[in-house]
């Protein structure tokens, strides 16, 4: 396995640091509020038997740099937090919009929201209705649920944030009318980190430069991540699944995408990651798995002297594999596993792959249909991998015919091309060194296995499908056998 280039080992290992001391700073504030003897005491209080009942009128009467402790209890939304504090919530408190409004909104740098359960926001998109919206730097918003909320957490102008350890699930209205689940809008340097938020529209980041973004589960939504305008982004060990499209990036410069489980994205024009107009893009140690198109490749890089990076993936199972316009030029694909796709890579339109690179120093791609050999054992392939199925040159101008994949219509093209060299298509590309196995990579996800009660129940399912239909499939031949006597010949009334 190929290492990082300086640059991207530069990043992440900073990446590491910074969110290792995050980490330890939440751990320690969790640690304080169960002990005693490290919890610095609360400035104000709030509780049914206290002083003061209501978090906003706590609020109102804090000064920049207090603490607020709400202990439990149901509190209604609309709270404005004007002034650089802690809001800390022990034993469950909730805030309760009603369905009307925003629930909590931050106007002053350095916030702290951590331990709450906020739901039932208003459900306006002219008023973008959010459980928390943030128009203030440096916010903490920590450990918190957020249900029944039409935009979840809303970053909008809040540079320097952290969103850590929250669950956010959205409104339950068709996914078009839902609101995004995590939105961050002109908010450089942020950290996602550790978050749920599913069943919701998109989690979106809109001219926002060197976002960390890891450790997340992003599933069921519309786009489980959509990255725009946003540079020098870290997209590392996070759950994409389920999505229309799981993550697309767009207009973007020097993006690491590393260690995700992209899979089951299977929208009629989604899939798993999508690339427009990006530079720089470094693809390692992903699982692309299941989806409709693992990898769609357009104008990407968009500048000349600019290489785009995809090492050590997993690209299985896809209708897909990768997908690239005909004017896609300098990616560079090695180490990579490419496994039972239907069609491994895939030309949109009329042209031909040019200037992407397959092979260095000696090593290229695991390409699971390879029929060649390695008689010196160094685990490369001695003949190169041609891809040159007839069949699949019939599917970039005739998409429609991918419903006959895997069928013997497919497979007698494709030995007639072999059969009659004048049927022969053109090559679509060449990988001189293929590799005779997968190569893992390091930053791989696990693979999500089934439990084993899973397993056993679909085992029995499996089982009672084939005993129906071979029920079923036994009395049709008997039918056919023995007609009724009602359409047999011999029964049959002659006219006079």
């Amino acid at each position: 396995m190929r290492p990082f280039p300086d640059t991207y080992r530069t990043r992440y290992l900073g990446a590491t640091l910074a969110l290792t001391l995050v980490a330890l700073s939440v751990a320690f504030d969790a640690g304080a509020q169960t002990n005693p003897d490290l919890a610095s005491p609360a400035d104000l209080v709030v509780c049914s038997d206290c002083e003061l009942t209501g978090i906003q009128e706590a609020v109102d009467l804090a000064s920049d740099g207090d603490r607020i402790e709400v202990r439990g209890g149901v509190h209604p939304g609309g709270i404005v937090i004007d002034k650089s504090v802690a809001l800390i919530g022990t034993g469950d408190p909730v805030i309760d919009g009603e369905g009307e409004g925003t629930l909590v909104w931050i106007t002053a740098a350095g916030v702290t929201i951590d331990g709450f359960t906020l739901r039932n926001s208003g459900n306006s998109h002219d008023k973008e209705d959010t459980g928390i919206l943030v128009d203030a730097a440096g916010a903490v918003i920590v450990d918190n649920t957020l249900e029944d909320v039409l935009f979840g957490i809303y970053l909008r102008q809040a540079p320097g944030s952290l969103i850590q350890n929250n669950v956010v699930s959205a409104l339950p209205v068709d996914v078009a009318m839902r609101g995004d689940g995590i939105r961050v809008w002109y908010s450089d340097n942020v950290t996602i980190d550790g978050n749920t938020a599913t069943d919701g529209r998109d989690i979106i980041l809109w001219y926002s430069n060197g976002a960390v973004v890891t450790n997340n589960a992003f599933d069921r939504n519309r786009y489980g991540m959509h990255l725009m305008f946003s540079n020098e982004a870290i997209v590392q060990n996070n759950s994409l699944d389920n999505n229309t499209i799981g993550l697309y990036v767009m207009y973007s410069r020097t993006v690491d995408i590393v260690g995700n489980s992209i899979s089951n994205n299977a929208g009629a024009t989604g899939g798993g990651l999508g690339l427009k107009d990006v530079d720089e893009a470094h693809v390692e140690g992903n699982r692309f798995v299941n989806n409709q198109t693992g990898i769609q490749i357009d104008t990407s890089p968009r500048e000349p002297n600019i290489v785009n990076a995809f090492i050590g993936n997993v690209i299985a199972f896809n209708d897909i594999g990768i997908a690239m316009q005909p004017a896609v030029r300098n990616n560079t694909f090695l180490d990579n596993a490419f496994i039972d796709n239907n069609e491994h890579i895939s030309l949109l339109g009329r042209g031909e792959l040019k200037g992407i690179t397959w092979a260095e120093d000696g090593r290229g791609n695991y390409w699971s249909d390879y029929a060649g050999y390695d008689a010196d054992g160094d685990g490369v392939g001695d003949l190169p991998y041609v891809s040159e199925q007839l069949f699949e040159s019939l599917l970039a101008d005739n998409p429609e015919l991918r419903l006959f994949s895997y069928s013997p219509a497919s497979m007698a093209i494709d030995f007639a091309a072999k059969a009659f060299p004048s049927f022969r298509p053109q090559v679509k590309f060449e990988d001189p060194n293929p590799l005779m196995s997968p190569t893992g990579s390091p930053f791989l996800p696990p693979i999500q296995q089934e439990s084993e009660s899973r397993r056993v129940m679909l085992g029995l399912s499996g089982i009672a499908v084939f005993g129906v239909a071979s029920v079923g499939a036994l009395r049709l031949r008997q039918r056919s056998r023995f007609p009724t006597t009602a359409t047999h010949p011999r029964n049959e009334v002659t006219p006079v």
